[in-house]
């Protein structure tokens, strides 16, 4: 166990497309990674992979969660030999141009590359387009894209790496890292581990889940915003800083807005626990986001919610950068803090 396993998952989790609606592929290879630590595993109607931690019969419920879909685009349609899409969540189309990209299609995956403007014809990114080569005539309106960027370490130690589908492929390995880290503890709670589905897109999976599950305590891993020199001072927690404990957050979707204090008392707990075991936290407020946390609060609002994150940098484009020492962290943290809440060590 340790980092060596949180790596071999975190890599395994990034290499796979799951863009929102998609997710299944994701679902799959987590479902064959859990099911030995977990009382069983199921799919729920809405596509979210919940695998659950039996605790003593009548215990309450907690459930982890973390997102299993990744930012993505669609295709609007396909003419003149190349394929148009359109942006489904929030990525900065500068980010994109010359990126390779795989197109999911009824047919199977279809390589491409989004047009970069020629600085030799004097052209400017005012529309974009992927070159699919012949095989654009396999692509319809309606089938999704992810970013197909490779994997690549930042360190010789292989602690930062820089991958598409950080967002929050992150969170499902930190979630694994922490049912192997339990499987040898007995608890007074029931947990569940919900790897969700369509987060980018509103939370959809997550307020499935508080409506059907209805838990007692809910607590979200999710990437955070990474320091660096263009966000400025106090923007940002830089990496390698530990978790971070979101405190408040708040945004306003097409619907109505969303926000949502943490609880007090989740919030006090993992501080303890993070003292305890001797890990450094920030706290955390903020503006223009949500978690799979807001989402359930949303629905529920007696649910006890707190989200955890992860600082990277690069946020929704092709290469994100993140430090494993703080995934690592993160899971050491929750396996303190639901110790609190009475475990015990099996004879």
């Amino acid at each position: 166990m340790g980092i060596a396993d949180l790596r071999r998952d975190f890599l395994d989790l990034v290499k796979i497309p799951g863009p929102s609606g998609f997710e299944q592929p994701v679902a799959e290879v987590i479902s064959k990674k859990i099911q030995s630590h977990v009382s069983t595993v199921q799919t729920d109607g809405m596509g979210n992979l919940l695998a659950t931690r039996e605790g003593p019969e009548g215990a309450p419920v907690l459930v982890l969660m973390a997102h299993m879909d990744e930012i993505s685009m669609v295709t609007t349609d396909v003419r003149d030999g190349f394929v148009w899409f359109e942006f489904v969540v929030d990525i900065n189309a500068a980010v994109t141009a010359g990126q390779p990209v795989v197109i999911l299609t009824e047919k199977g995956p279809v390589p491409g590359v989004v047009r970069s403007p020629s600085t030799h014809l004097g052209q400017t990114l005012n529309r974009l387009w992927i070159d699919a080569g012949p095989r654009c005539s396999q692509v319809e309106p309606g089938d999704p894209i992810v970013f197909d960027t490779t994997p690549r370490w930042l360190d010789d130690e292989e602690t930062l790496l820089a991958s598409r589908a950080v967002d929050n492929r992150q969170g499902c390995a930190i979630l694994l890292e922490t049912a192997r880290r339990l499987a040898e503890v007995e608890l007074d709670v029931s947990v569940m581990f919900a790897f969700t589905v369509q987060e980018e897109i509103g939370c959809r999976g997550a307020r499935h889940l508080a409506k059907t599950v209805y838990p007692k305590w809910a607590i979200s891993i999710d990437t955070g915003y990474g320091g660096d020199p263009e966000a400025g001072p106090g923007v940002g927690v830089p990496l390698g800083t530990g978790p971070v404990i979101r405190r408040f957050e708040s945004v306003k979707p097409a619907r109505g807005m969303l926000m949502f204090f943490a609880d007090r008392e989740l919030v006090a707990g993992l501080k303890e626990s993070a003292g305890k075991a001797g890990i450094p936290y920030s706290l955390d407020v903020r503006f223009g986001l949500f978690t799979d946390a807001a989402g359930v609060y949303d629905e529920w609002s007696d649910i006890k919610c707190v989200s955890v994150t992860v600082p990277r940098r690069n946020s929704h484009s092709p290469y994100e950068v993140i430090d494993l020492n703080t995934m690592d962290q993160v899971s050491t943290l929750l396996t303190a803090f639901l110790r609190s809440l009475g475990a015990s060590e099996q004879a």
